[in-house]
């Protein structure tokens, strides 16, 4: 498994199990994940770029409403959550990239 399987894992996994258990700073340490994710593997490709932006942004506010469903919902919620800041921790981190290239001469 290559790296940026194996931390698109630690990110999914930390975001699930902070769900069903208090981890003390999760939200930040999703976003950093992220961020090193954007680093290590900037999104090229600006339709891609713009997808992990609006799941950043939209799959939050689509997550709310599952909080509808008796006993699981909040839980499904909470680990959605996690996963868009993870989400856009890589857009963040592969934006300021592209900006970076786009400067340099």
């Amino acid at each position: 498994m290559n790296l940026e399987k194996s931390l698109t894992a630690i990110m999914v996994l930390l975001a699930i199990a902070a769900a069903f258990v208090d981890i003390p700073y999760s939200g930040l340490i999703l976003l950093l994940l992220g961020i090193a994710w954007g680093i290590m593997n900037p999104i090229t490709e600006i339709l891609e770029r713009t997808a992990y932006l609006i799941i950043a942004v939209a799959a939050p506010n689509a997550a709310d409403n599952l909080d509808l469903i008796p006993a699981l919902g909040g839980y499904l919620n909470t680990s959605i959550d996690g996963i868009a800041i993870a989400a856009a921790g890589m857009w963040v981190a592969s934006f300021v990239v592209a900006v970076a290239n786009r400067i340099k001469p």
